[in-house]
């Protein structure tokens, strides 16, 4: 009994760190800050070879899920890759999502981080995002999660500054463009409900969730 009560208040106090630090414009995930690189669920494969518990850096490799998700916690950065999924790292920083989907939760930077997707680039400067690869309809679903990104084209030219505190999506289109998504446009069943199950497998692997932002127990 005294165990549950003890995790329990430590949930709440957590909880309740996090959300006084977002209030304050911290990032929780530099102030809980843990150089440790971890497999929280499922596995996945680096450069073709199956990645071990504690995994090295992440430096010019490529990254591929298989059949199953993973859930992988890289210095203060958390991934969920959805299953069929390849994205690659360089200077041990996520470059490029080629294919599958990923949602990623950053911590705030000096400087802005550079994403490329198919039809592309995505700036990131401390946020949580769901991407989404839809190779189909040559577009690249995009939600800004929770924090700030700036969308370009694969021209380098910036198309749209987004702030938010709660899921804004739309795609990223072949003809250049960003386009919001409505409900009618919005085909992708996955990537509508991605942020219920982003908060269930990431509780599920050990996290608490905040603002679709991860917290180790």
């Amino acid at each position: 009994m005294f165990k549950n009560t003890d995790f329990y208040n430590r949930r709440k106090f957590i909880k309740l760190t996090t959300q006084l630090l977002l209030a304050s414009g911290l990032s929780p995930s530099l102030v809980f800050a843990s150089e440790t690189n971890k497999i929280l669920s499922g596995n996945f494969f680096i450069d073709g070879k199956q990645a071990s518990t504690n995994f090295k850096d992440l430096d010019n490799t490529t990254i591929e899920t298989k059949d199953e998700k993973s859930i992988i916690k890289f210095k203060d950065d958390f991934f969920l890759i959805r299953p069929d999924t390849k994205i690659e790292f360089a200077s041990k920083k996520l470059l490029k999502v080629i294919q599958g989907s990923v949602h990623a939760v950053f911590g705030k930077r000096k400087d802005e981080l550079t994403v490329e997707v198919p039809n592309g680039t995505i700036g990131i400067r401390g946020t949580s995002i769901f991407v989404d690869i839809e190779p189909k309809h040559n577009r690249t679903y995009f939600c800004n999660c929770y924090g700030k990104t700036a969308l370009y084209n694969k021209e380098g030219n910036l198309l749209e500054d987004i702030t938010s505190f709660g899921h804004e999506s739309g795609a990223l289109t072949s003809d250049g463009k960003f386009k919001r998504y409505g409900v009618n446009y919005l085909t992708n069943l996955y990537a509508l409900r991605h942020p219920k199950i982003f908060d269930d497998e990431m509780e599920q692997a050990g996290c608490i969730v905040e603002n679709s932002h991860c917290q180790l127990k």
